[in-house]
């Protein structure tokens, strides 16, 4: 949270103004760089970069016209293909067949399904309650009702990740993968109205990118699975950027 205009909302947030009154109810990511000359894969600058290479949350084309080359078959036997990505391997976030009830995912309870997830929100949450103890409060404000009214601003400053499946198409494996998104099912997280949910943290999950490049002499080319990284999001914050 940065400048003036996201600290003041924080504050007002975090604090009743009697004239404002009560409701009724109580990270820099750069673009991924253009492919190198001389290719039609989207995807080749990640495989001939560093694993740590800045990657755009889920900027790789899914659209099969970007792909020239699709693997046969023969290159799409799940062990193999296990072995392959070996433990980044996590059932979680990733799927090579379409998830059973994936339309309902949005309703699910992510962070009951993920200590990665449960870790970040519960981070959050905890800096929240932090700032609202540390809140100073009208004199007049009856004893009993401090802990109702800090509890009610950090619920409404409380983040929530849904998430959809999304089929990437044949040149990745696992081919289903979960995109999360931040929400709270209203269009602000703060009061006086002004903040939305936003981005707070990443991961990396590993996935399989079908590569293909040219050979040297004239021919069909070559192609391999390779490891590229595929960053999502694993926690939310309410933030001005």
């Amino acid at each position: 949270m940065q400048g003036p205009r996201c600290r003041l909302l924080l504050f007002l947030c975090l604090l009743p103004l009697r004239a404002a009154g009560l409701p009724p109810s109580m990270e820099d990511h750069r673009d991924p760089l253009p492919p190198p000359s001389g290719t039609s894969d989207p995807t080749a600058h990640l495989l001939r970069s560093r694993p740590s290479a800045p990657v755009r949350l889920y900027s790789l084309s899914i659209s099969p016209e970007d792909y020239r080359y699709a693997p046969k078959p023969r290159h799409l036997r799940p062990g193999r293909l296990r072995r392959l990505l070996g433990p980044a391997f996590d059932p979680f976030w990733m799927s090579p067949e379409e998830p059973l009830g994936r339309n309902h995912s949005a309703k699910e309870d992510l962070e009951s399904m993920s200590r990665e997830l449960a870790e970040g929100s519960g981070r959050y949450r905890r800096k929240l309650w932090k700032e609202a103890e540390g809140m100073e409060l009208p004199p007049e404000l009856p004893t009993d009702m401090a802990r109702p009214l800090r509890r009610w601003l950090v619920e409404r400053a409380s983040c929530r990740l849904t998430s959809t499946w999304v089929d990437l198409g044949p040149v990745f494996w696992p081919r289903w993968v979960r995109h999360t998104t931040c929400g709270t099912g209203r269009p602000t997280c703060s009061w006086p109205p002004g903040m939305a949910c936003r981005p707070a943290q990443l991961a990396h999950l590993k996935l399989l990118a079908w590569h293909c490049w040219a050979a040297q002499t004239p021919g069909s080319p070559h192609c391999a699975w390779r490891q590229i990284p595929y960053p999502v999001v694993v926690a939310c914050k309410c933030s001005c950027h």
